[in-house]
């Protein structure tokens, strides 16, 4: 009742058990052709960003957003260096992540029926083989997942 008095027009739909299980409902209760998935962990995305990602997705179904890394990226397996992706090759998972709707709600009913399970709807995407548009990320859109990610979201809030 509360949401609905302060924004009218909206509607709270209740998540799945997963983060993937919540994407799904989302999926199915949209009415658009477009889904633009964004953490509410990442605050400081630009709205350029947004705008980007979402331009870029036009081109292939789906896009997301890719920090860059500073550094060559390793690829690891229990303790152990398998590769290692020079900085040109590697990207940061971020978001926000877009996708058209009628290319993700079958990549969602085939995860779920082959019991494919992801920490991004971006992962099940390219596990199912399709297109993909990368997009620069930004510095200032981290995760705040810990006591240390706050503490600098607080000084990152001072400088923007």
């Amino acid at each position: 009742a509360q949401f609905a008095a302060l924004c009218p027009g909206y509607r709270v739909i209740a998540g799945g058990d997963t983060r993937q299980g919540s994407v799904a409902v989302l999926a199915h209760a949209a009415g658009g052709d477009w889904l633009l998935i964004h953490d509410v962990t990442r605050p400081f995305a630009s709205e350029a960003l947004l705008r980007a990602a979402a331009a870029a997705a036009r081109e292939t179904g789906a896009a997301a957003a890719f920090a860059s890394p500073e550094v060559p990226v390793a690829r690891l397996r229990e303790g152990r260096v398998l590769e290692a992706l020079p900085t040109a090759e590697a990207g940061i998972f971020q978001s926000p992540q877009v996708f058209r709707r009628e290319l993700l709600l079958p990549v969602l009913a085939r995860a779920d029926a082959e019991g494919w399970q992801a920490q991004s709807t971006l992962q099940l995407v390219l596990r199912a083989g399709l297109a993909v548009a990368a997009v620069p990320g930004e510095k200032t859109n981290i995760k705040l997942t810990t006591a240390q990610d706050w503490m600098f979201a607080q000084s990152l809030k001072e400088l923007l």
